[in-house]
């Protein structure tokens, strides 16, 4: 099987997947099948050669369908024990966070999902899920992907391209140490995720987007002129930008740039993307950061509204019209008052339920100021406490410091993003 474009490298994978296979099998009941998807199941899995051996970048995907339930907590910690297995530490390490911590050969990880068959035919019209149906492999047991909504790529909502920006724009902020406590080659892959998020929302936008790292950037190598006239005018690399990175994603070689002047070019490419995506997404001009953070806490409707539409439509047969908007309000209280037992469990209570907005609106809409305060000449003070007292929304930060500020923001972001929902 191809799981990378080296047939060397292909033997340590299939070993490892053999190794999940039977650890999986062992400690979940009911197996019905197990699923690799992710650039590894497309034969683009990222890997890289050091002393005659290969190991991989990033995590395995992996879905797990059972007849059992299994809780979150149960299946991440079958995740980390496989993790370990394979001689990485899993994703227990990740709260609190510590970026002197964040190694590419120990991050690695064995991302597991595990559903039932009735959940499958719930999905949501996520790319994820999309892939997992048309462009995953069945590595053990039966093939019921035929259960998942066989929605198409233009049936996946705008709000896919939002979040994905804000997930990768949280990663440049969370892994760049401006103490340096980072290190080259995983901050490298880091900017380079942030590109592929800038390819794919793009895309999501023009109706171009198509699975695959490289597919896609052949795709917005052709269109970006032409499609995005007004970001090719402030950014025209940026397409330039997204194939060097990506080819160097499934292909790693020496690292001969200097990361941290290519971190703060990314860090400002992802904003500016950021501006050009979220004006589209939200009808809004924005032309500045304010703008952007502002467009971003207010952006309830079109971020959570189009799933919670698809769920009705697949479950009842139809939505409730004007009346989405009760369900909605019930949707951001849930995620609220997991967010706040998520902090007490992890030994924060001093937050109220009772937050004006959803806490993952309100800890993205810090982003934007914590992102865009930091420059290769220093720091802004004065953007930093803006972001800073927007996080203080919804965790406690008392710090004055950029690397501080963002550690805090990144275990705030775990706390929301790791809760069972």
């Amino acid at each position: 099987m191809n799981y990378t474009l080296f047939k060397e490298a292909d033997k340590k994978i299939e070993g490892d997947m053999k190794l999940i296979c039977e650890e999986i099998r062992r400690k979940i009941p009911r197996v019905i099948s197990i699923i690799l998807t992710g650039g590894f199941s497309r034969g683009e899995g990222p890997v890289k050669r050091e002393k005659g051996k290969f190991y991989p970048y990033n995590d395995y995907d992996i879905q797990v369908i059972s007849d059992t339930k299994l809780d979150k907590d149960k299946i991440d910690k079958i995740s980390n024990e496989i993790s370990k297995k394979l001689g990485y530490r899993g994703i227990e390490y990740f709260y609190c966070f510590k970026k002197s911590e964040q190694r590419m050969k120990k991050n690695f990880y064995v991302d597991l999902k595990c559903n039932t068959p009735s959940e499958l035919k719930r999905f949501l019209p996520r790319i994820r899920y999309y892939e997992l149906r048309n462009h995953s492999r069945v590595l053990y047991g039966k093939d019921i992907r035929f259960l998942i909504p066989d929605y198409k790529l233009k049936d996946i909502p705008l709000a896919e391209g939002a979040k994905l920006l804000l997930d990768r724009l949280s990663q440049l902020i969370s892994y760049y140490s401006k103490n340096g406590n980072y290190e080259n080659e995983f901050l490298y892959y880091v900017i380079q995720q942030a590109y592929a998020a800038c390819c794919t929302s793009l895309l999501l936008l023009s109706g171009e987007y198509k699975i695959g790292y490289r597919k896609s950037m052949e795709i917005l190598k052709k269109t970006y002129e032409k499609d995005f006239p007004e970001l090719y005018k402030k950014i025209p690399n940026l397409s330039a930008k997204v194939e060097e990175f990506i080819k160097w994603k499934t292909n790693p070689t020496k690292i001969d740039k200097d990361v941290r002047e290519e971190w703060f070019i990314a860090k400002e490419n992802v904003l500016e993307v950021c501006k050009y995506f979220f004006s589209k997404f939200l009808n809004k001009d924005i032309k500045n950061i304010n703008e952007l953070s502002l467009g971003i806490s207010q952006m309830s409707k079109e971020f959570y509204l189009p799933y919670l539409k698809h769920l009705f439509r697949t479950t009842l047969g139809f939505d409730f019209g004007f009346l989405n908007f009760v369900f909605l309000l019930g949707v951001s209280f849930i995620l609220k008052k997991n967010y706040y037992f998520r902090l007490k469990i992890l030994g924060i209570q001093k937050l109220s339920v009772f937050l004006e907005k959803s806490p993952d609106l309100i800890i993205f809409s810090s982003l934007p100021f914590i992102a865009d305060s930091i420059k290769p000449a220093g720091v802004d003070n004065s953007l930093l406490m803006r972001g800073a007292e927007l996080l203080k929304k919804v965790y406690p930060t008392k710090n004055k410091n950029w690397d501080e500020v963002t550690i805090d923001y990144t275990n705030a972001y775990i706390a929301f993003f790791l809760q069972k929902i």
